[in-house]
């Protein structure tokens, strides 16, 4: 190999340079801020995380339910702390997503007790543990009345409350349905409706444990068949929150 014809001191100076430049780029103090991702290795109860090649950042407040296996991002200061700033979304439903969807429009259903899910009040779902709320406006016929229910990925288990009044009621002054959690999927649960046109509200809650993947629906019909139509009314919503 040929020797370099630079000079000695010029060979030593750009030997500096590029130790400097590497030394810097590991440096918070040189470099500045920086981010990048990571996977959580760890969780800690004092608000912290740890990746899996080893750095401590702490979360910050919007960062809940932190998971083994979140792939996340993390910033680093220019005085080498890091903060934990959040998930990055898989694709999938994450822990601590909230996903609400509403009713654009009424739907009527008459002379049928078979239960169905609502054509809109439906959230697709992957393994795991969620809690529901809704809000449902709906009018029926005092003998009708609407029964109340869910459809989810096949073995899902849990426990809801239909949140509204019940069946025997008559009027809008008769008191709310206080009955034991149902278990979720497994059994229906009526709340009253006291003549067609007279709008009721209710709010069934619940958590969800669920073992596979698909839609989880609010599923109603008519508790005695009637030809007056039950109607759940458009405004109503669904609320889906990932916990686990």
């Amino acid at each position: 190999m040929a020797a370099s014809t630079r000079p000695l001191p010029s060979l030593l100076a750009a030997a500096i340079r590029e130790q400097a430049k590497a030394a810097g780029s590991q440096t918070p103090s040189v470099r500045g801020g920086d981010w990048r991702l990571a996977v959580v290795s760890t969780v800690s109860p004092d608000g912290t995380i740890t990746t899996t090649d080893g750095i401590v950042a702490r979360r910050t407040e919007t960062y809940v339910s932190p998971t083994v296996g979140d792939l996340i991002r993390i910033d680093q200061a220019s005085s080498g702390n890091w903060w934990a700033i959040g998930r990055g979304s898989t694709g999938a439903f994450a822990v601590g997503e909230t996903v609400t969807v509403r009713k654009s429009v009424s739907t009527s259903r008459a002379s049928t007790t078979t239960l169905a899910a609502d054509p809109h009040l439906t959230v697709n779902v992957v393994a795991g543990t969620y809690t529901v709320d809704a809000f449902i406006t709906y009018d029926a016929d005092n003998a009708a009345d609407l029964k109340l229910g869910w459809i989810a990925p096949a073995s899902t288990t849990g426990a809801w409350w239909p949140g509204g009044s019940d069946s025997g009621n008559l009027t809008l002054a008769a008191t709310t349905r206080w009955g034991a959690p149902a278990d979720f999927t497994t059994t229906t649960l009526p709340v009253a409706g006291i003549g067609a046109g007279t709008i009721l509200a209710c709010r069934p809650v619940g958590t969800a444990v669920v073992t596979g993947s698909g839609a989880l629906a609010l599923a109603w019909a008519q508790q005695t068949s009637s030809a007056t139509p039950t109607v759940v009314r458009g405004q109503s919503w669904l609320q889906v929150r990932r916990i686990a």
